[in-house]
């Protein structure tokens, strides 16, 4: 990756805070009025959609992120927008996920959003082949300077806080180095994707959250304990135990069945209706290992076209 400069201490104080001093105090200040969530709903592409965060919100969740859209589209494409963007008072602590390579394109998408979420976060973690080429997510690692002006424009221009999402580099140092550039740019919120003991509370001055891993309930509090950070996300896991968050159990600690999370989210999806793509993916996941067996009812979601 390009060698990136940059001060690992917060800068002395003066009568101006500088972008970094402000970043530190805005994501504390942010995990703190958001009451210090430790469960958060992955940003899953297709998947992250409102009925499935409202779902995963009755059972742990507490703090769901919406799915990556892409910048671009999001602030070009009405249909597009939407269709992927939903909006509803109850869904909230929420960061909605953003990918992009232009400053201003990211901010012009991120507006439309501001005042229904509690932070836009950057998608810096998507190591997918379209991610390549459309050069955001992961990729745009190696491009530092490209990273820390859409930080920044993001920063100083919107109401709302700045997260970033990001995977670990090769290099420790070069990861320290890079979470470093992007506090002073204006984050104050990080998600890293591979999660190691070193990089923890202690490495970075704000809040820091793992991801990755996490299937179980009890993962979460091994990775609480193992790497000090301040919350944990899942993605895989929970898409397949949207209750994994609660251990799988209902508010008075009944076992729950994935039958019963699958009516319960067709039951969301008839409120706030996703698209027959997403209804499905959730069905396959969700009932995984009953359509093992069932394989004509694999089938008839297959075919399906509306939960009905």
């Amino acid at each position: 990756m390009a060698t990136l400069t940059t001060s690992a201490t917060t800068e002395p104080s003066s009568s101006t805070p500088s972008v970094r001093e402000l970043a530190v105090e805005r994501g504390w200040k942010l995990y703190n009025d958001l009451h210090q969530p430790k469960r958060i709903v992955a940003p899953m592409v297709d998947q992250s959609e409102l009925a499935f965060r409202m779902l995963t919100r009755k059972y742990g969740a507490d703090l769901c992120y919406t799915p990556m859209f892409h910048a671009r589209m999001f602030h070009e494409d009405a249909t597009y927008r939407e269709t992927a963007w939903q909006v509803e008072a109850t869904d909230r602590p929420l960061f909605v996920q953003f990918c992009g390579n232009n400053p201003d394109v990211v901010l012009n998408a991120a507006r439309y959003v501001e005042g229904h979420c509690d932070a836009v976060d950057l998608n810096l973690g998507c190591p997918q082949g379209i991610a390549k080429k459309g050069r955001y997510g992961a990729f745009l690692m190696h491009e530092p300077d490209v990273v820390r002006a859409i930080v920044s424009k993001l920063s100083s221009n919107l109401s709302v806080p700045v997260a970033c999402k990001i995977r670990l580099l090769p290099k420790y140092e070069d990861t320290l180095a890079f979470a470093n550039m992007l506090i002073d740019a204006g984050c104050c919120w990080l998600v890293v994707h591979g999660r190691t003991k070193e990089m923890n509370k202690h490495a970075l001055p704000i809040p820091v959250f793992a991801n990755g891993g996490i299937e179980t309930d009890a993962d979460v509090q091994r990775c609480l304990d193992e790497t000090n950070v301040e919350g944990v996300m899942s993605s895989e896991g929970i898409l397949e135990r949207p209750a994994l968050f609660s251990n799988d159990r209902d508010p008075h600690g009944v076992p729950l069945r994935q039958i019963d999370l699958a009516i319960e989210y067709l039951e969301l999806a008839k409120q706030y209706p996703p698209p027959d793509k997403f209804l499905r993916a959730h069905l396959f996941k969700i009932l995984f290992q009953e359509l093992k067996v069932h394989t004509d009812l694999r089938e008839q979601i297959g075919l399906g076209h509306t939960h009905e």
